[in-house]
């Protein structure tokens, strides 16, 4: 990267985190105003919801038209008035503005598994409360057997995916559990060339809590044709980044098993891949 693209990359991340700062304060109100006054809950989450697309807006733009970045998102985005599940592989810190971008602007606004650590970051924590993101427990406790905490996972999840139901949304999960690097998937000794071996418990758990509903899942692919490195992303020289989507009915999932749909899916994403590339 040269200089240049440095700089723009540091004035993206500054622009990003400044954005996320000014919409705070209003996010922080709603939610004080969702606690004291609980039949307020259906305006503030719309007034929430509409912050959150004008953020995204936001972002999108100046990676765009100002650090040069670029990527080509399907059409149309999902309804916003039925329920979503989307899986997606995961290779850095800029899918997540990829997901969003796709979805979010025009569909229902995206939600995520977040690790419970997350929880205790000022910004993120505030965004996890205000949306209701399901927070799961990543390492087991001293005190809880790792079948108690799957368990309670498993709960939290489906008790956090009910508001689904009411104020519909996409539940994004990384199927893969982290970002894939060489020595991850050296590591996981797995039969895919470019993806981790996926963990199906959590979007097992999103599509049972579902069931019954005329939800979709949303299977995203990202493609990055050079580094898929963050820093790159907002310097613009990530290339031209590829987000590919297949839509499937969640009763067919259903029907075929979360588990062995998810590792079909899993085969075919990893056989449509190029090869990875890592800075």
């Amino acid at each position: 990267m040269t200089i240049r693209q440095h700089l723009a990359a540091a004035a993206a991340l500054a622009t990003i985190a400044l954005n996320l700062v000014f919409w705070c304060v209003p996010l922080a109100v709603l939610v004080v105003v969702r606690g004291i006054a609980p039949p307020a809950r259906a305006r503030t989450q719309a007034a929430g919801e509409a912050i959150y697309r004008i953020a995204v807006g936001f972002d999108d733009w100046w990676l765009r038209r100002v650090s040069g970045a670029a990527w080509h998102c399907p059409d149309p985005a999902p309804a916003r008035d039925a329920p979503c599940i989307v899986i997606s592989n995961h290779r850095s810190w800029a899918d997540i503005f990829l997901i969003q971008s796709a979805i979010a602007r025009h569909g229902p606004i995206v939600k995520f598994l977040c690790k419970r650590e997350l929880v205790w970051i000022p910004i993120l924590g505030l965004i996890f409360l205000a949306f209701d993101f399901p927070v799961v427990r990543r390492r087991g406790s001293r005190r809880l057997p790792e079948s108690e905490r799957r368990a309670a996972d498993r709960r939290r999840v489906r008790e956090a995916c009910e508001t689904l139901r009411t104020r519909p949304a996409a539940m994004l999960t990384f199927v893969e559990g982290t970002r894939f690097t060489p020595e991850k998937h050296a590591r996981s000794a797995g039969p895919y060339r470019t993806l981790l071996p996926p963990r199906a418990g959590g979007f097992e758990a999103i599509a049972e809590s579902l069931e019954g509903d005329a939800a979709v899942v949303l299977d995203m692919t990202l493609h990055y044709p050079r580094s898929p490195a963050f820093w790159a992303f907002l310097g613009g020289t990530a290339g031209d980044i590829e987000v590919r989507t297949e839509a499937f009915p969640l009763r067919a999932v259903l029907d075929a098993g979360p588990r062995h749909w998810l590792e079909a899916r899993w085969r075919a994403k990893d056989a449509g891949l190029a090869g990875p590339v890592i800075d």
